[in-house]
Parts: C-alpha cells; structure tokens; sequence
C-alpha cells in the first residue's frame, strides 16, 4: 500500500511539475503550435478540431455560429463562423449583385485573420459583397461541385469564384489515396470517359475519430502539457515532408497524373456549366510550381491547364485567372513563413489580380 502511495504521490508531483513548466512555455510562445486546452477556453471559443466538422455530404464545413483560435509560431489568427457555418459574415443579407467565393483552405482564409483574407480584400477593392463557401480538411473538386449544388446555389449572385489549387484538388478525391479512411467525404469513382459518380464509403463515420485520437483529444482539452506532444508530432512530420520533397519535386500544376486531371475537370465543369453566373476560376500555384515554372517547364504541356484556356477563350461567361502567371516581386513574402498559405500579402496579391478581371 504505501508503494502505492507514494507512487501516486510522484506521479501527482511530476504531473503538476510538468504541467507548470507546459503553461509557462505557453505563455512564453516557445512552441511552433500554441495550444491551449479546451478546459481553460472562454465559453464563446471552440477547440479547432471542433470548429472544423465532418458531417455533410460534402464533407468538410464548420460549426455555426462558432469561434476557435490557430495560434503557430508565425500567425496568431481567430476564425468564426456565421448562421450556417461559413467563415464570413451573415449571410442574411443577400442580393443578385452578390459573388459566391468557394474552394479549399486558400478560399476560406486560413493561417491569417477575416480582414487579410483575400475575400476582405476582393470586397475593399471592388465594394463587392462576397458569400465565402471555402472550407479546409482536404477539400476537393468533388466536394466543390456539391456545396454550390446544395449550399452556395441558394443564395443570390451573379458571379462565382472557384479557388483551384493543384497541388492538393487533383488528389482529394481520388479515393485511391484514401483507401481504408473512414472520413465522411465525398470521393468520385469513374463510369466511363463522360461520366462519373460519387460516393462516401459505407464504413465512413460522421465526424470520425479513431480510440486513439479519442483519447488524444481528452489529453488535449485538459492539459497544457499536450501541447509538448503536439508540437513532437509536428516536427516528425515535417521531418518526413522534407525527407520526401528531397527525393521528389514533384509540382501537381506539372505532374498530376491525367486521369486525376480529368476527373478535376469534370467535376469544375459540373459548377462551370450549370450555372448563369459569371464564373471565374482561379488556379493558385504553390512555390514549387513557380520553380518548376522558371526551370524552363512549360504551361503548354499541362492537360488541365490547356482545357481551362482554351474554354475560358470559346466562353464569354468564363475566365481562367492563372496566378502563376503574375509571379510577385518577392515570392517568398506571399506565403506564411512557417506554413504554405497566403501571407496578409498573399491575400492581397491574388484579390488585386482578381479584381482586375471582374472589373472587367
């Protein structure tokens, strides 16, 4: 019994002893991942892994009227959500003159805060209103096409936005990459060279979490000390991410593979072509594509990209803004410097070039 004591006596002691010296860190901001646990959050505020759901059919979206906090080492950013869970502003009020904005963590805004996300920028620039549908979580052409068809193409507009980011949207919905998943998202599986059709897996579960991640989140909402094992994490797989891009340059405006490049395309034309908006698609190049770009590859080799101009030149109701084209003076400056989105400059760079074309 008293080894019993005192082990318990010790593990208290080394819990409170550690517990102590994660908060201390914490307020420090020694850590690249600031966490702080569910348990010390004001009532207003979220975990992210609860602001960020999975229970639609088209996968990803957000809790309604909700707030989290993203802190890493190079952004300290608040996101919120309004009545039916778009990272924006009331959707209340609504009129035809309105631009729907939708696509994938780029389009949502993330790592930088409401007023330096493009959409604010687009909206200053051009005293437009703009209905902001993006969404991270791996969100994909698939899961495009059903948030306008059942979400977006409710409300009023006459323009539509499609963020298009070829390093992640060719692979999002290739359920070849997701075998085994049980994430509730849609993927595509083709038919023929005409048509595809979607599905979720049968196994897949509404906002799933393993026993393990299960566990993980009581860790995470109750202590501070989670904080050290999340940033562990963290490092392991950048580590990994840098061992592999080592071995591999591999840029998806380049390199995505074509059957990928065909099922995108056909999921971007199921919005492109049913729709009386206006629609602009915009494809963001990531740095690896501007590199590859300035190694002397060539656009006119891409499938997709190839598609894209060519309808964008036979359709007076569509234009392909190709970012890639409109590199900056400092390309570093655009992305966050501890992540690969937007900077506040990024933001403004790609709403500055967007609004020369719906100006037009």
């Amino acid at each position: 019994m008293n080894k019993f004591k005192n082990f318990l006596l010790i593990s208290i002691v080394l819990v409170f002893f550690l517990e102590t010296i994660s908060f201390t860190i914490y307020k420090l901001n020694l850590l690249e991942i600031s966490h702080k646990p569910k348990l010390y959050m004001s009532k207003n505020f979220v975990p992210n892994n609860e602001w960020w759901t999975e229970e639609n059919e088209w996968g990803a979206w957000h809790t309604k009227n909700a707030k989290t906090i993203q802190k890493k080492s190079c952004f300290n950013v608040t996101y919120e959500s309004n009545e039916i869970g778009a990272r924006d502003k009331s959707f209340l009020s609504n009129n035809k003159n309105d631009i729907i904005l939708i696509g994938d963590s780029f389009a949502e805004g993330y790592g930088v805060n409401y007023t330096n996300t493009s959409q604010k920028y687009i909206e200053d620039i051009n005293n437009f209103n703009v209905l902001n549908f993006g969404v991270s979580l791996n969100f994909g052409p698939v899961q495009y096409s059903i948030i306008y068809n059942k979400l977006a193409s409710k409300y009023k507009h006459n323009k539509l936005l499609i963020y298009f980011l070829p390093a992640n949207d060719f692979g999002e919905n290739d359920y070849n990459n997701w075998s085994g998943s049980k994430r509730y998202r849609p993927y595509y599986k083709k038919i023929n060279d005409n048509l595809y059709e979607t599905f979720i897996p049968n196994d897949a579960i509404i906002n799933y979490s393993s026993n393990t991640k299960k566990i993980k989140k009581i860790f995470k909402d109750y202590f501070w000390s989670s904080a050290l094992f999340i940033n562990l994490n963290y490092q392991y797989k950048i580590y990994r991410s840098q061992k592999k891009n080592k071995l591999n340059k591999f840029s998806a405006y380049f390199d995505a593979p074509l059957n990928q490049q065909q099922a995108a395309i056909y999921f971007l034309n199921k919005i492109i072509d049913n729709t009386r908006a206006d629609v602009f698609l915009v494809s963001i190049p990531r740095i690896q594509d501007f590199q590859k770009l300035s190694e002397g590859y060539s656009l006119d080799d891409v499938y997709w990209n190839i598609y894209f101009k060519n309808k964008s030149s036979q359709n007076n109701n569509f234009i392909f803004i190709d970012l890639i084209k409109y590199p900056p003076n400092n390309l570093h400056e655009i992305f966050l410097t501890c992540d690969g989105h937007w900077s506040p400059k990024g933001n403004y760079w790609a709403a500055r070039i967007i609004s020369n074309f719906l100006n037009k």
